[in-house]
This record gives C-alpha cells, sequence and structure tokens, in this order.
C-alpha cells in the first residue's frame, strides 16, 4: 500500500495505455500533424527570413517582420475560434472563395480525411512568424565579411547560401526544428476549439487523450503515464536532432 490509500500499480498503467486502440490512434495523429507542420514551418520560416533579410531598408524590413509576427500574438483559443469560422462549411470564408472562383467546397474540419492538414496548416500560421524572427535574427548575426570574401572569390549566390549561409544557419535550424517538434506534439487547444478531436476521433491528438483521462475519465495514473511517456520521447527526439543534426562551422 502507498501512502494515503493507494495501491503501487507497477507498469499496469502503461500496459493498459499502450494497449489502447485510441491511444494508438491519437499517437497517429499526432505524428502526422508534426509529419504535415513542423518541415513546412521550418522551411517556409526560412525561406520568407532569407527574403525579408533583403530588404535593405531598415523601417521595411521591421514592419514586414511584424506582420508575419502578428498570429503568434493571438491566444491559441482566439486562433482556433477563428479559423473555425474561416473554414466553416456552411458559411466560412474559405469555401465561399472557393465557390466563387467555380472551385467545389471542402470539407476541411469536418471530413476524416481533410481534418488533419486543416489543423496542421493553422498551426503552420499559428507557428511561422516566430520561426521568421529567429531565422531573421541568425542571419543578420552572420558578419557579411565572408560573403564579400566569397563574391571576391567568384562564388555564386547559391554557392554563397550553400557554403557559408546554411552551415551558420545550421545550429538555429536544429534548434527551431525541435522547438516546433516540442509544440506540435502538445498541440491542443487549437484541436479542442475546432473540432474536439473529431469527426470519430480522427483529430484526436495525445494531449487531448491525456486531457481526457485526467479530466473526463479522472483516470490521473494514466494521464501520468501519456505525459511522461511524451516527454520522454520529445527529449530522446530532441537529443538526436541535436547530436546528428547540429554542425559546427569553423572559417
Amino acid at each position: 500500500m502507498m501512502p494515503g490509500g493507494g495501491e503501487y500499480a507497477g507498469i499496469a498503467n502503461y500496459k493498459a495505455v499502450f494497449n489502447d486502440r485510441l491511444f494508438r490512434l491519437s499517437v497517429e495523429n499526432t505524428f502526422l500533424i508534426t509529419l504535415y507542420s513542423v518541415p513546412v514551418t521550418v522551411g517556409l520560416g526560412l525561406l520568407i527570413a532569407l527574403m525579408v533579410n533583403r530588404i535593405v531598408n531598415r523601417t521595411t524590413r521591421g514592419v514586414v517582420s511584424l506582420l508575419y509576427f502578428l498570429p503568434l500574438s493571438v491566444s491559441l483559443v482566439a486562433a482556433g475560434l477563428i479559423w473555425e469560422w474561416l473554414l466553416n462549411p456552411v458559411y466560412g470564408i474559405v469555401n465561399s472563395a472557393l465557390a466563387a472562383v467555380g472551385l467545389p467546397k471542402r470539407g476541411w474540419l469536418t471530413t476524416m480525411s481533410e481534418v488533419l492538414p486543416s489543423i496542421a496548416m493553422i498551426n503552420i500560421w499559428q507557428r511561422l512568424g516566430f520561426d521568421i524572427l529567429i531565422f531573421l535574427s541568425a542571419l543578420q548575426g552572420i558578419s557579411p565579411m565572408y560573403k564579400e570574401a566569397a563574391e571576391i572569390d567568384g562564388a555564386s549566390s547559391l554557392s554563397v547560401f550553400r557554403h557559408i549561409t546554411l552551415p551558420f544557419l545550421n545550429p538555429t535550424i536544429v534548434m527551431v526544428g525541435i522547438i516546433e517538434l516540442i509544440f506540435a506534439f502538445k498541440l491542443f487547444d487549437q484541436v479542442y476549439v475546432t473540432t474536439r478531436g473529431g469527426p470519430a476521433n480522427a483529430s484526436k491528438v495525445v494531449i487531448m487523450y491525456l486531457y481526457d483521462k485526467a479530466f473526463t475519465w479522472f483516470d490521473v495514473g494514466q494521464a501520468s503515464t501519456v505525459g511522461i511517456s511524451v516527454f520522454l520521447f520529445v527529449l530522446i527526439v530532441s537529443i538526436l536532432q541535436w547530436k546528428f543534426f547540429r554542425r559546427i562551422v569553423k572559417y
């Protein structure tokens, strides 16, 4: 017996959770959203940061950066409500725009085949500004001396990007990738507000499964098991990313 009358469960909670079909489905959904959103967010953030960094006027560059950062200042719940309205299959603006140009309306958040890409799109919109600002700061931290020396030697713009800019950005890219992985795995607010895990659990993510275990079914033991499992997985993947993808640059 444990203090307070509890009983030591050993690994029984882990067996129960890992054998639960709904848990495996929520993990699969979380992996898919991560796969859909993280590479796009990191890649698009880097691309836009490179374009913004080419703007010579500092005021214009600052205004453009601020516009990209604005979605991040919106609360996750508010962002979910906004997108639930925009993607509504009946009166949503997005479907109205598609109908106006002769394209068929989409189910977005209401169909099993489109709900995960739609949630990934919302996550990309929410997180993109953060990545842009981080990459922009890293780009401005690269000394122009290296670029000037390469251009004097006759290097093309592509060669400068490949052999100078990209290696210097490597630690930042890995760091941003780790951050986006963490945010994708703890995704909850947008899903809860827009779909509540539906339709038919097609968008239930692992943190929503944890929430249901803890606050709907009051199974704190299994909820703790899910939390520990997610923490360990993200920790291991983050360490592996940092170890195998980070490159030290010396010129």
